[in-house]
């Protein structure tokens, strides 16, 4: 058996079994889904492998990457204890307005001008309580009734959303018994997903989890499917974007838990890989780039809740800085400022010979490297963009001097062009960073003859011969991450920063795109640097000398998200509030009305008890065993008026966070 000790809220594991216990990670990122095979004694990667990832359905490239992992491992068949999952799904959904259609029933209050709530139907009844957990009108049944018949047959699931009932959670719960026992259709309620103030914030919060709990549902049993047929029958656990697993039942029923659940399996996998407990994980993708601070082994999350795209959420999610800037950004040549990398993404030149084996004959003869091409069925909305698809279709990739010349009639071309680029009707070819590293041979899955081509006939355009020209754009990246990597660090230590002209040129000079002989504003961190991803070795091992910081990569960077994805803990957490109520104190929870005490002490005894009972049976609930607890405590104090020097509450916040392993080890 191993042993456990508890740190800083997290269960670390002291092995000391012999024989290897196999945990298999599996994370879909923008280009790849990632896929490794642990020894979860050690954390030892024994085996990785990569697929497409398929976007039109995730779990067609999950199952071609473990495929993939159980040849790299050498056997055909694998029995592990643990499959961890994470997944852009979520993410992905709420950006691209996926997911089932909801109906919100509100409690007591009634939206704003301008609110935005997700919901496809939404009423708004008396009820919902005050700040003291009274219930400010009593519900009426029969208008509950008749609502509920209006919307069941048009809705998946209900949302019912009180006002304060994270106060007093009674008028939710009983709506929620009535529906599910009555009608069958799934309810979510607001207090079970955040203790937080705040109705317009929690009711999108509980809106968007009902609207993707048919699509995390379907993709995590087609999941169960995939790893049936190759006999693996190991419990599956889904990472959140807090850093933490969760069983299926849970993920089913919380999937808005899983927003950002792949930078956290970024964040917990430079963690691992590297051994650190204190450092910034920067992982660099085909996308995107993605920073994450970690101090005591933990992530930092965003506690005000997390943004996806315009909502904003109460979902308790690791605070990542995501930058447009990765491996699939597009270089390009533009004046006065000379070689651009981003932000648009583009398919790299030594990918798509691979989908158009005629792009390298067709690059030597035009002389050009960038090419657009139609990217899926749209056939566009007017008639300029139905003649463009067309004769995208027929023809294949063109550049934008032949769409100009073979469609001369259209006047407006490259505004349309833009429109449909901008849904994706279109993608554009071109060279990028992942060429680059072809050219030097540091990464070469694809075509190296296409990505030199690429270089060739970008650098004469810049007047510099290819090698001054590959130095430029290694320079040129890594300066970009070192602007990001600064901003991220200001932002969290000033707030939300200007966008004016003249900060961005001090950042230049710190990051060391600009030179000041005057004053020297280079930047240099303390905290060590961890890189993840296929390009981190070119790049964020270049920042040591551009920041004076160090710099780790560590052996399998390039799969450390799949690593962070199974080798996390279970971990869960309740928040209990006590407030001064009359002339006594009121615990406040999402578990029962409000209870009264005396004196603080009894109120604040109370409190740490019902959020410890509530954190370990939603660990258990969620996959833990032998979870343990870790009381926190944020409080507010006011003086007396009629008792100079002293103190008395004005809040308490009691947060109780139990950590569980996923497995036996």
């Amino acid at each position: 058996m191993a042993s456990f000790s508890l740190h800083h809220g997290m269960v670390r594991n002291i092995p000391v079994q012999s024989e290897p216990i196999y945990g298999l990670g599996v994370d879909t990122g923008g280009t790849f889904t990632d896929s490794v095979i642990v020894d979860l004694r050690t954390n030892k990667v024994l085996a990785k492998a990569k697929a497409k990832t398929t976007y039109d359905d995730l779990s067609i490239g999950l199952g071609e990457t473990i495929d993939n992992v159980l040849r790299a491992f050498g056997q055909k068949t694998l029995d592990p204890s643990l499959v961890g999952v994470s997944t852009t799904l979520a993410t992905n959904s709420i950006l691209e307005g996926r997911g089932g259609q909801v109906g919100l029933i509100g409690l007591g209050w009634k939206p704003e001008p301008g609110w935005e709530l997700g919901a496809r139907m939404q009423r708004f009844l008396p009820g919902g309580h005050d700040v003291r957990g009274n219930a400010l009108a009593p519900l009426d049944m029969d208008q509950l009734e008749l609502t509920i018949q209006e919307m069941a047959p048009h809705v998946d699931s209900i949302v019912v959303s009180g006002l304060f009932s994270v106060h007093n959670p009674f008028q939710e719960a009983h709506i929620k018994k009535l529906i599910r026992e009555k009608y069958g259709l799934p309810v979510v309620v607001g207090h079970e997903l955040t203790a937080e103030l705040g109705i317009h914030e929690r009711t999108v919060t509980a809106v968007l989890n009902a609207r993707l709990i048919p699509v995390l549902s379907s993709f995590l049993e087609k999941v169960v499917a995939i790893l049936q047929e190759r006999d693996i029958t190991a419990p599956v656990m889904v990472f959140k974007g807090d850093g933490t697993l969760m069983n299926l039942r849970t993920a089913m029923e919380r999937p808005v838990d899983t927003i950002l659940s792949g930078p956290a399996a970024s964040a917990m996998g430079g963690r691992i890989l590297s051994g650190l407990e204190d450092c910034i994980v920067i992982d660099i993708g085909g996308t995107s780039t993605d920073i994450a601070v970690l101090e005591q082994g933990l992530p930092r999350v965003a506690r005000d809740g997390s943004a996806v795209g315009r909502w904003r959420t109460r979902v308790e999610a690791v605070d990542m800085w995501t930058a447009a800037l990765g491996g699939d950004s597009e270089i390009r040549a533009a004046w006065p400022k000379g070689l651009i990398i981003g932000p648009r993404r583009v398919v790299p030149l030594c990918f798509a010979t691979s989908i158009f084996p005629e792009l390298v004959p067709r690059m030597k003869e035009l002389g050009q490297a960038r090419f657009l091409f139609a990217a899926n069925g749209d056939q566009g909305s007017s008639d300029s963009e139905i003649k463009i698809m067309r004769y995208l279709i027929k023809n294949g990739p063109r550049t934008l001097s032949e769409l100009r010349e073979d469609l001369s009639d259209i006047i407006l071309l490259e505004p349309a062009l833009e429109r449909l680029r901008s849904r994706g009707a279109i993608a554009g070819i071109g060279l990028t960073p992942t060429d680059v590293l072809h050219t030097i041979g540091t990464y070469t899955l694809g075509d190296v003859e296409a990505a030199c081509l690429g270089v060739d006939l970008f650098a004469p355009v810049l007047g510099m011969d290819k090698n001054g020209f590959i130095e430029k754009v290694l320079d040129t990246f890594t300066a970009n991450i070192a602007d990001e990597l600064i901003k991220k660090i200001l932002s969290d230590e000033l707030g939300t920063l200007s966008d004016s002209p003249t900060l961005q040129g001090v950042l230049d000079i710190m990051n060391g795109k600009r030179y000041c002989s005057a004053l020297n504003l280079r930047a240099s961190l303390a905290t060590p640097v961890v890189g993840l991803g296929a390009p981190a070795s070119a790049y964020v091992t270049l920042l040591e000398d551009n920041m004076g910081v160090k710099v780790i990569i560590p052996p399998d960077h390039e799969v450390g998200n799949a690593v962070g994805a199974v080798c996390g803990q279970v971990s869960e957490y309740v928040d209990v509030f006590v407030y001064p109520r009359g002339k006594g104190y009121g615990v406040y929870s999402a578990y029962s009305a409000p209870i009264s005490f005396q004196e603080e002490r009894d109120a604040v005894t109370r409190a740490k008890a019902m959020a410890s009972e509530q954190a370990l049976e939603r660990a258990r609930r969620s996959g833990g065993l032998d979870p343990r607890v870790e009381l926190s405590f944020e409080e507010e104090r006011v003086s007396t008026p009629d008792a100079p020097g002293k103190t008395q509450l004005a809040e308490m916040r009691v947060r109780a966070r139990a950590v569980g392993r996923p497995i036996d080890i």
